[in-house]
């Protein structure tokens, strides 16, 4: 992994906020200059000027990361204010609410583009550089601990970041495989402190909300109140993001920074070799 970010090029996807925001104030303070992607452009020049400020160099990229050419164009940009890059970070994320029977069609589109494509579509403009250039570079993809375990709640949330996660995985692979310098580490935190529970107001105009009548139902405000609940309950997240650089200096694939989810994951692996059914919390909680 990259241990020295003294001068380096790094990219950030949806950096406007949140984990993304403290990902690349976090690279700045350890002497990277930035990229700074965002569905919001107006927010994503507020941090690339807090950089600035820094002393460092960083430039704001307004795009919508589900649609390839908009990730073209950040690629594009990159090499025509850096002429290189060493660091991407695929941080863009959204959720959706309503199990499999109420969320709204669009909703899964939507979902699946921003926590899935837009990982296919920014490595493949991306990597191909890297490989060119030939010097050692590194790839963070932030999913969620919903990659790697389910709970009965946000299908297309917890199904979309296990597909980020196989995604992850098999790239990790073929890079190894083929010799690549580049390295891959996978971000799965569990809840953070952050705005994701106004993950509505990152929808572009073509997944505004309709008319659907599951918007504006009891049932669709009471899971927005649930997960405003549990991120506020959440980890601080600064402290989050410094134990994710402390893990960038081992070589370990998985960056796991939530201890609460450790048995619920090692058991799931016996439940499958079992062949029994999926895991719940339940089958792990003490026995009165």
């Amino acid at each position: 992994m990259i241990k020295d970010y003294k001068d380096k090029i790094v990219v950030v996807t949806g950096a406007a906020n949140g984990i993304g925001k403290q990902l690349a104030l976090g690279c700045a303070k350890r002497g990277a200059h930035l990229v700074i992607n965002d569905i919001h452009g107006d927010e994503a020049e507020k941090v690339a000027q807090e950089i600035r400020d820094m002393g460092q160099k960083a430039v704001a990229v307004q795009a919508d990361v589900s649609l390839n050419e908009e990730c073209k164009r950040i690629f594009d940009v990159t090499m025509e204010t850096y002429g290189h890059v060493d660091v991407l970070i695929n941080n863009a994320g959204v959720s959706a609410f309503g199990d499999v029977t109420e969320i709204v069609e669009q909703d899964i589109h939507w979902v699946t583009e921003v926590n899935v494509y837009s990982h296919w579509y920014m490595m493949g403009h991306f990597i191909p550089q890297m490989k060119k250039q030939g010097n050692h570079c590194q790839i963070v993809n932030v999913c969620s601990i919903a990659g790697l375990i389910t709970l009965s709640s946000a299908p297309v949330y917890f199904s979309t970041k296990h597909a980020a996660v196989a995604l992850s995985e098999s790239t990790y692979k073929w890079l190894k495989e083929t010799n690549a310098n580049i390295d891959l580490a996978v971000f799965c935190p569990g809840f953070v402190q952050t705005e994701m529970y106004l993950t509505d107001r990152h929808r572009p105009a073509r997944y505004s909300k309709n008319d659907n009548p599951f918007y504006t139902s009891k049932k669709y405000e009471e899971y927005n109140k649930m997960n405003r609940y549990v991120l506020d309950t959440g980890r601080e997240l600064e402290p989050v993001i410094e134990e994710v650089f402390q893990a960038l200096n081992t070589d370990n694939f998985f960056i796991l920074t939530h201890d609460k989810y450790d048995s619920l994951i090692r058991n799931q692996g016996i439940f499958q070799a079992d062949k029994v059914r999926p895991i719940t919390p339940e089958d792990i909680a003490p026995k009165e």
